[in-house]
Protein backbone atom coordinates (compact mmCIF):
# COMPACT_ATOMS: atom_id res chain seq x y z
CA UNK A 1 0.00 0.00 0.00
CA UNK A 2 1.30 3.47 -0.92
CA UNK A 3 2.26 5.94 1.78
CA UNK A 4 -0.55 8.55 1.74
CA UNK A 5 2.14 11.26 1.60
CA UNK A 6 3.52 9.84 -1.68
CA UNK A 7 2.93 11.86 -4.86
CA UNK A 8 1.70 8.57 -6.43
CA UNK A 9 -1.06 8.09 -3.87
CA UNK A 10 -4.60 8.68 -5.15
CA UNK A 11 -6.49 11.71 -3.83
CA UNK A 12 -9.82 13.32 -4.66
CA UNK A 13 -7.94 15.30 -7.32
CA UNK A 14 -6.43 12.25 -8.99
CA UNK A 15 -7.77 11.10 -12.34
CA UNK A 16 -7.89 7.31 -12.68
CA UNK A 17 -5.48 5.87 -15.27
CA UNK A 18 -7.28 4.59 -18.34
CA UNK A 19 -6.18 2.17 -21.01
CA UNK A 20 -6.28 3.76 -24.45
CA UNK A 21 -9.13 2.46 -26.63
CA UNK A 22 -8.07 -0.24 -29.08
CA UNK A 23 -7.82 1.07 -32.65
CA UNK A 24 -9.46 -0.49 -35.69
CA UNK A 25 -7.18 -2.84 -37.67
CA UNK A 26 -7.45 -3.13 -41.43
CA UNK A 27 -8.05 -6.85 -41.85
CA UNK A 28 -8.04 -9.11 -44.93
CA UNK A 29 -10.90 -8.77 -47.40
CA UNK A 30 -11.14 -10.90 -50.56
CA UNK A 31 -10.82 -9.04 -53.86
CA UNK A 32 -10.38 -12.17 -56.02
CA UNK A 33 -12.68 -15.12 -56.66
CA UNK A 34 -12.48 -18.70 -57.88
CA UNK A 35 -15.22 -20.79 -59.49
CA UNK A 36 -17.22 -23.20 -57.31
CA UNK A 37 -15.99 -26.22 -59.29
CA UNK A 38 -14.18 -29.36 -58.20
CA UNK A 39 -11.24 -28.45 -60.45
CA UNK A 40 -10.78 -24.94 -59.03
CA UNK A 41 -11.16 -26.03 -55.40
CA UNK A 42 -8.80 -28.99 -55.85
CA UNK A 43 -6.21 -26.70 -57.39
CA UNK A 44 -6.25 -24.17 -54.54
CA UNK A 45 -6.20 -26.89 -51.87
CA UNK A 46 -3.24 -28.53 -53.64
CA UNK A 47 -1.42 -25.19 -53.41
CA UNK A 48 -1.65 -25.51 -49.63
CA UNK A 49 -4.44 -22.99 -49.01
CA UNK A 50 -7.14 -23.71 -46.40
CA UNK A 51 -10.82 -22.89 -46.54
CA UNK A 52 -13.51 -21.64 -44.19
CA UNK A 53 -17.24 -21.26 -44.58
CA UNK A 54 -18.17 -17.79 -45.78
CA UNK A 55 -21.05 -16.49 -43.67
CA UNK A 56 -23.32 -13.80 -45.09
CA UNK A 57 -23.71 -11.56 -42.07
CA UNK A 58 -22.33 -8.29 -40.73
CA UNK A 59 -18.54 -8.17 -40.54
CA UNK A 60 -17.55 -7.47 -36.95
CA UNK A 61 -14.07 -6.68 -35.67
CA UNK A 62 -14.39 -7.24 -31.93
CA UNK A 63 -11.94 -5.78 -29.42
CA UNK A 64 -12.18 -7.58 -26.07
CA UNK A 65 -10.36 -5.81 -23.18
CA UNK A 66 -8.69 -7.50 -20.24
CA UNK A 67 -10.12 -4.75 -18.01
CA UNK A 68 -13.67 -5.89 -17.27
CA UNK A 69 -14.75 -2.31 -16.57
CA UNK A 70 -14.05 -1.32 -20.19
CA UNK A 71 -16.60 -1.95 -22.95
CA UNK A 72 -16.09 -4.39 -25.80
CA UNK A 73 -15.54 -2.41 -29.02
CA UNK A 74 -17.21 -3.64 -32.22
CA UNK A 75 -16.25 -2.15 -35.60
CA UNK A 76 -17.69 -2.64 -39.08
CA UNK A 77 -15.43 -3.56 -42.01
CA UNK A 78 -15.11 0.17 -42.71
CA UNK A 79 -13.90 0.88 -39.16
CA UNK A 80 -17.11 2.44 -37.85
CA UNK A 81 -18.94 1.36 -34.72
CA UNK A 82 -21.89 -0.95 -35.30
CA UNK A 83 -25.20 0.93 -35.01
CA UNK A 84 -26.88 -1.93 -33.13
CA UNK A 85 -25.70 -2.90 -29.66
CA UNK A 86 -24.57 -6.48 -29.23
CA UNK A 87 -26.92 -8.48 -26.94
CA UNK A 88 -25.61 -8.68 -23.40
CA UNK A 89 -25.60 -12.52 -23.30
CA UNK A 90 -23.31 -12.51 -26.35
CA UNK A 91 -21.06 -9.89 -24.75
CA UNK A 92 -20.78 -12.09 -21.66
CA UNK A 93 -19.85 -15.06 -23.85
CA UNK A 94 -17.14 -13.06 -25.59
CA UNK A 95 -15.65 -12.04 -22.25
CA UNK A 96 -15.86 -15.63 -20.96
CA UNK A 97 -14.17 -17.18 -23.99
CA UNK A 98 -11.85 -14.53 -25.41
CA UNK A 99 -10.74 -12.23 -22.57
CA UNK A 100 -6.98 -11.53 -22.78
CA UNK A 101 -4.52 -11.52 -19.91
CA UNK A 102 -3.49 -7.94 -20.73
CA UNK A 103 -4.49 -5.32 -23.28
CA UNK A 104 -6.96 -6.37 -25.94
CA UNK A 105 -7.75 -9.47 -27.96
CA UNK A 106 -9.07 -8.53 -31.42
CA UNK A 107 -11.31 -10.99 -33.27
CA UNK A 108 -12.53 -10.99 -36.86
CA UNK A 109 -16.06 -12.39 -37.15
CA UNK A 110 -19.39 -12.42 -38.95
CA UNK A 111 -22.37 -11.38 -36.86
CA UNK A 112 -25.84 -12.68 -37.73
CA UNK A 113 -27.81 -10.02 -35.96
CA UNK A 114 -31.38 -11.39 -36.40
CA UNK A 115 -30.45 -14.85 -35.11
CA UNK A 116 -27.99 -13.52 -32.49
CA UNK A 117 -25.13 -15.74 -33.65
CA UNK A 118 -21.45 -14.89 -34.02
CA UNK A 119 -18.98 -16.80 -36.20
CA UNK A 120 -15.33 -16.04 -35.38
CA UNK A 121 -12.82 -16.82 -38.13
CA UNK A 122 -9.55 -15.02 -37.24
CA UNK A 123 -7.68 -13.30 -34.43
CA UNK A 124 -5.73 -10.12 -35.22
CA UNK A 125 -4.31 -9.20 -31.81
CA UNK A 126 -3.67 -11.31 -28.71
CA UNK A 127 -2.86 -9.93 -25.25
CA UNK A 128 -2.24 -6.53 -26.79
CA UNK A 129 0.20 -7.85 -29.44
CA UNK A 130 -0.65 -7.28 -33.11
CA UNK A 131 -0.31 -10.59 -34.99
CA UNK A 132 0.78 -9.14 -38.34
CA UNK A 133 4.02 -11.17 -38.25
CA UNK A 134 2.10 -14.48 -38.14
CA UNK A 135 0.52 -16.58 -40.89
CA UNK A 136 -3.19 -17.32 -40.83
CA UNK A 137 -2.73 -20.89 -39.47
CA UNK A 138 -0.44 -19.52 -36.73
CA UNK A 139 -3.10 -16.97 -35.77
CA UNK A 140 -5.90 -19.53 -35.97
CA UNK A 141 -4.00 -21.81 -33.56
CA UNK A 142 -4.30 -19.05 -30.93
CA UNK A 143 -8.12 -19.10 -31.01
CA UNK A 144 -9.91 -21.03 -28.24
CA UNK A 145 -11.99 -23.80 -29.78
CA UNK A 146 -12.74 -26.19 -26.90
CA UNK A 147 -15.87 -24.47 -25.68
CA UNK A 148 -19.63 -24.74 -25.96
CA UNK A 149 -21.66 -21.58 -26.45
CA UNK A 150 -25.27 -20.88 -27.48
CA UNK A 151 -24.26 -17.84 -29.53
CA UNK A 152 -20.53 -17.92 -30.38
CA UNK A 153 -18.57 -20.39 -32.52
CA UNK A 154 -15.23 -20.55 -34.33
CA UNK A 155 -15.38 -21.53 -38.00
CA UNK A 156 -13.22 -24.64 -38.59
CA UNK A 157 -10.53 -24.95 -41.25
CA UNK A 158 -11.44 -26.90 -44.39
CA UNK A 159 -8.71 -28.93 -46.07
CA UNK A 160 -10.50 -31.52 -48.21
CA UNK A 161 -12.64 -31.36 -51.35
CA UNK A 162 -15.72 -33.34 -50.12
CA UNK A 163 -16.24 -31.02 -47.13
CA UNK A 164 -15.87 -27.92 -49.32
CA UNK A 165 -18.39 -29.24 -51.84
CA UNK A 166 -20.84 -30.14 -49.07
CA UNK A 167 -20.76 -26.55 -47.81
CA UNK A 168 -21.29 -25.19 -51.32
CA UNK A 169 -24.41 -27.38 -51.60
CA UNK A 170 -25.79 -26.15 -48.26
CA UNK A 171 -29.33 -24.78 -48.35
CA UNK A 172 -28.72 -22.52 -45.33
CA UNK A 173 -29.36 -18.98 -46.54
CA UNK A 174 -26.63 -17.45 -44.38
CA UNK A 175 -23.92 -19.61 -45.97
CA UNK A 176 -22.60 -17.58 -48.89
CA UNK A 177 -19.93 -20.04 -49.96
CA UNK A 178 -16.26 -20.43 -49.04
CA UNK A 179 -13.14 -18.36 -48.51
CA UNK A 180 -9.65 -19.74 -49.03
CA UNK A 181 -6.60 -18.34 -47.26
CA UNK A 182 -2.91 -18.71 -47.98
CA UNK A 183 -0.99 -20.59 -45.31
CA UNK A 184 2.45 -19.08 -45.90
CA UNK A 185 1.64 -15.36 -46.21
CA UNK A 186 2.17 -13.27 -43.10
CA UNK A 187 -0.11 -10.46 -42.04
CA UNK A 188 -3.46 -9.32 -43.40
CA UNK A 189 -2.86 -8.89 -47.13
CA UNK A 190 -5.90 -8.96 -49.43
CA UNK A 191 -3.87 -11.06 -51.89
CA UNK A 192 -3.77 -13.96 -49.42
CA UNK A 193 -7.53 -14.55 -49.46
CA UNK A 194 -10.02 -15.46 -52.21
CA UNK A 195 -13.77 -16.09 -52.15
CA UNK A 196 -15.77 -18.90 -53.73
CA UNK A 197 -19.48 -18.15 -53.94
CA UNK A 198 -22.36 -20.63 -54.00
CA UNK A 199 -23.47 -20.59 -57.63
CA UNK A 200 -24.73 -23.12 -60.16
CA UNK A 201 -24.50 -26.09 -60.03
CA UNK A 202 -24.20 -26.03 -56.22
CA UNK A 203 -26.79 -23.36 -55.31
CA UNK A 204 -30.07 -24.38 -53.71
Amino acid sequence: MLDPRSILAETIFTRPMRVSPSNFIRAMHPKSEISPTEEAITRILDLGWVGQTKIHGHRAQIHVPADQSLPILIFTRQGRSHSIAMPEPMVKELRRIFSPLIGYNVLDAEWLKPSKKLFVFDILKKDGVLLRAKTFPERFALLPRSFISPSVSVLPLLTDLPTCLKILRSKLVYIEGLVFKATRSRGFSDTSIVRCRKTSPFSA
